[in-house]
C-alpha cells in the first residue's frame, strides 16, 4: 500500500511540475513581450514627461504658486 501511494504521489509531482515548467516558461515569455513593447511603444517618455510636468506644478504648489484657473 505505501508502494503504491509513493508511486502516484511520484507520478503525480512528475506530471505536475512538467505542466509547471511549460506554464512558467509561457508566463516569462509574455511578460518578455509585454516589457519589449512597452519599451518600444513610447509610454515610457511620455510617463516621464508627466511625471516632469507634475513635479513642476507641485514644486509651484508649495512655493505659494497657484495654478491658472
Amino acid at each position: 500500500m505505501k508502494l503504491t501511494a509513493m508511486a502516484l504521489f511520484g507520478a503525480g509531482y512528475l506530471l505536475g511540475s512538467r505542466a509547471g515548467r511549460e506554464r512558467y516558461d509561457q508566463i516569462s515569455e509574455l511578460a518578455r513581450t509585454a516589457a519589449a513593447k512597452f519599451e518600444t511603444s513610447g509610454a515610457r517618455q511620455r510617463l516621464e514627461a508627466y511625471a516632469s510636468r507634475l513635479e513642476a506644478y507641485s514644486s509651484r504648489a508649495q512655493s505659494g504658486h497657484r495654478p491658472p484657473a
